[in-house]
């Protein structure tokens, strides 16, 4: 018994280190960006944007709606999918949420500015005789 023992402690030290050294290259490739985690956090990095139509489905509001009232929803919407005694909460949702105001807030924004440009592009004199 005793020299088997022996044999296979040398066989796990062995296949041991190999199996650390590989974990250790894996994990120095994927925080370098490289292999296939790095591909894969990039290609979830690059997705793009949430989309206008998303966005109102997710906060269930109309563009055309003020800040306020995008405020209200989203503060609900996030309250809601908190973390609380009753429940764990859903971090992905509150994700989807934020991104759906941003997108909304910064879509308000562009018609305000377009709204305020618009008069000033419309002002011409008229064609002079």
């Amino acid at each position: 018994l005793g020299p088997f023992v022996r044999i296979i402690v040398q066989i796990g030290m062995v296949a041991g280190g190999h199996i650390g050294r590989a974990v250790m290259e894996a994990y120095k490739e994927a925080a370098a960006g490289r292999g296939a985690a790095g591909a894969a956090a990039s290609r979830i990095a690059a997705r793009r944007r949430m989309s206008l139509d998303e966005a109102k489905k997710v906060l269930d509001v109309e563009v055309a709606e003020s800040e306020g009232k995008l405020k209200e929803r989203f503060e609900t919407l996030h309250a809601l999918n908190a973390a609380s005694e009753a429940s764990p909460g859903s971090p992905y949702l509150q994700a989807r949420i934020a991104a759906a105001h941003a997108v909304l807030l910064e879509e308000v924004a562009k018609a305000a500015s377009k709204g305020k440009e618009g008069p000033k592009a419309d002002d011409k004199k008229p064609p002079e005789e």
